[in-house]
């Protein structure tokens, strides 16, 4: 980085690089996933999931002076203009923003926020707060400083960040999950686009326009806007899944890259995307890019790569003289899928420890949160463009669990042929990224949708048509194994097929058992998250009733679909084979968390629950919903999305 492009004191990150939520862990860690510097690039107020606090990490000498309490699993700091005060979203389903006084060092305020706020943003004026809400799927607007609620607005799916354009009308938030359907059963000649998409929201009338990205963009981790707020830019995957998953080399299935999106362009058709640029080199995948901020001129973009543990320099400068070329503007499709396009315009340093998530600037340095060992590098850049790095503790050296060992796995791409991609790129804390892949375990040509990994020791078999089992299942079920009671069931002996055949199969290369078990346990530690349909944590009255439906023995839902697991762990044909599927029987899925698995069914053909039995029919093979109104069906979805 030369020492002119970056002379004014700080640039802000405007993101959300996102730890991975409702895991249990048995030990304390710090879990930094913000870096919010303060105005005048003295400190830097580091927000710490795991703790639940926010600390301040002095510039001068590179120390923790102190820290601020906050609530639980905090995600994201966004400071006031005039620098005197944090906003503090944490809270998880019992989603709140705070208020810190930075010179009192305590919360003020404290009000409501929707389901795991993610990220915060305020207008240039100070007047406005706008809160994303990753599972309620909505923005909330305050007024400040009263923290009045002015309006609640709809997003797409899983917002993760925000950012405001410099004059205060518009918002632009990320939302990191597709909300497409899979597959079009009737159509074989169908083009099936899945993508992410970026809402743009007018802050004064609440509408919400949706930028596209291109087929295949999702995991949308950080975003942050140039200082002259001409561009928007966004971290995120390009999925290849489209193509059947025979090799990762150069990028087969998942490339890594930067979204821009030109805001003078927000009203043109597209909505002003203009570019996915990729960060990979040609042999070299830059897996799971999570934060992403820019120079105080803007002149260099950077990257927090968290697969690969690197730090990504772009000179944004020359990317954008190449992306306007009269060759580049005229195919956008060629620039996405093009590996050496960066070449000569950005450099790689490889980072210590795992999981680098956020990123923030100050002065000539550049400062990237280590998630997994609860450090803060600092990369000092120098004319002569070796950078130094100094690595500064947030506390003890943390102990990892074997649970928390396998949550780094799982995030970690050096364990994939050429570092293409982690578990976390098809699993995103370790649901399901939206999308139909075509794996090679049961033939060629038949994509099926990718499954949460939510109570998968618990419901073998593994895939949907069962054919990654665990050993100790055979041809049985579970159930005939372990009996009826699963809160019984022993599952630290219970191996994980899929993570082995995953490493084989999908990552390319041999399973390391040691590896395997831990990734076992950290799959074994995750917890359902609370519907966002839940009333207080308990039923809807329409859910209520609903339930009543579902238990009813003549509509039949609760026979394949028993609690407490709400699937009888059996292969059913419920007439949804396709024109590419090789069996008319899949496996039962869990209906717990369902409500945030969608698109439904084996190929992903219903984006929503009702669709499942309005146009599915679902549930008259073994049951009888034919006779149920539109209000009872409605009663039933209530019910099954609030599991």
């Amino acid at each position: 980085m030369q020492k002119s492009h970056s002379l004014l004191s700080l640039t802000v990150l405007s993101l959300v690089a996102l730890a991975p939520f409702n895991c249990e862990l048995a030990a304390d860690y710090k879990g930094p996933i913000g870096l919010t510097p303060a105005k005048d690039g003295s400190v830097i107020y580091v927000v710490n999931y795991d703790a639940n606090e926010i600390a301040v990490l002095n510039i001068a000498d590179n120390k923790i002076v102190r820290s601020f309490p906050v609530g639980k699993n905090p995600t994201s700091a966004t400071l006031s203009p005039d620098g005197k005060t944090l906003y503090v979203t944490a809270g998880n389903d019992k989603g709140i923003i705070q208020t810190i006084d930075i010179a009192a060092g305590k919360v003020v305020k404290e009000a409501a926020a929707g389901h795991t706020p993610t990220a915060s943003a305020i207008t240039p004026d100070g007047k406005k707060l706008l809160v994303t809400n990753q599972f309620s799927t909505d923005v909330w607007e305050y007024d400040l400083p009263d923290f009045k609620l002015v309006k609640k607005v709809k997003v797409v799916r899983e917002p993760r960040g925000i950012v405001i354009t410099p004059d205060g009308k518009k918002a632009l938030v990320i939302n990191s999950i597709p909300n497409d359907v899979g597959n079009i059963p009737e159509d074989e000649n169908a083009l099936i686009d899945v993508a992410a998409e970026v809402s743009a929201v007018d802050i004064a009338s609440g509408q919400v326009k949706n930028i596209r990205l291109p087929n295949g963009s999702g995991s949308f981790h950080g975003v942050c806007i140039s200082p002259d707020g001409r561009y928007v830019y966004l971290t995120e995957i390009l999925a290849r899944f489209q193509m059947p998953t025979t090799q990762v080399e150069r990028g087969w299935m998942n490339t890594n890259g930067i979204g821009i999106i030109d805001t003078t362009k927000l009203d043109d058709e597209k909505g002003g995307f203009a570019h996915t640029v990729l960060l990979d080199d040609v042999d070299k995948g830059a897996a799971n890019p999570y934060g992403i901020t820019t120079s105080a001129d803007g002149k260099q973009i950077f990257v927090a790569v968290s697969g690969t543990s690197e730090l990504i320099v772009v000179d944004a400068v020359k990317m954008h003289e190449k992306l306007d070329s009269p060759a580049t503007k005229e195919d956008k499709t060629e620039v996405a899928n093009h590996l050496a396009f960066l070449v000569g315009m950005k450099k790689r340093i490889n980072l210590a420890g795992q999981g680098t998530r956020p990123v923030a600037v100050v002065g000539n340095n550049v400062y990237v949160g280590t998630y997994f060992n609860d450090t803060i590098q600092k990369i000092e850049f120098s004319e002569a463009g070796i950078p130094k790095i100094t690595e500064i503790p947030l506390g003890p050296k943390p102990e990892w669990t074997a649970e928390r060992r396998g949550e780094i796995y799982w995030s970690d791409a050096s364990l994939c042929f050429q570092q293409w991609q982690s578990c976390a790129s098809c699993h995103p804390d370790a649901r399901m990224d939206g999308y139909n892949w075509d794996l090679l375990n049961d033939g060629m040509g038949n994509p099926k949708n990718a499954k949460s990994l939510l109570l998968a020791d618990k419901t073998p078999p593994s895939m949907w048509e069962g054919v990654r089992d665990n050993p100790e299942r055979v041809s049985r079920t579970a159930q005939d194994i372990y009996g009826k009671d699963v809160d019984k069931w022993d599952t630290k002996t219970m191996g994980i097929e899929c993570v082995r055949s995953g490493f084989r199969f999908i990552l390319f290369t041999p399973p390391d058992e040691n590896v395997c078990k831990d990734i076992d346990a950290y799959i074994r530690s995750l917890k359902p998250v609370p519907s966002p349909y839940l009333v207080n944590g308990k039923l809807s009255e329409k859910a209520e009733r609903g339930k009543k439906i579902f238990e009813d023995p003549k509509v039949g839902c609760a026979e394949c679909h028993p609690a407490p697991l709400f699937t009888d762990l059996k292969m059913h044909d419920v007439n949804t084979r396709c024109y590419y599927d090789y069996k008319d029987n899949f496996d039962t899925p869990t209906l717990v968390e369902v409500w945030r698995t969608a698109p439904y069914m084996h190929d992903g053909r219903y984006i929503n629950m009702k669709d499942v039995f309005t146009k599915g029919k679902h549930g008259d093979v073994r049951g009888n919903i034919e006779g149920l109104s539109e209000a009872q069906i409605d009663d039933l979805v209530e019910y099954i999305l609030s599991l």
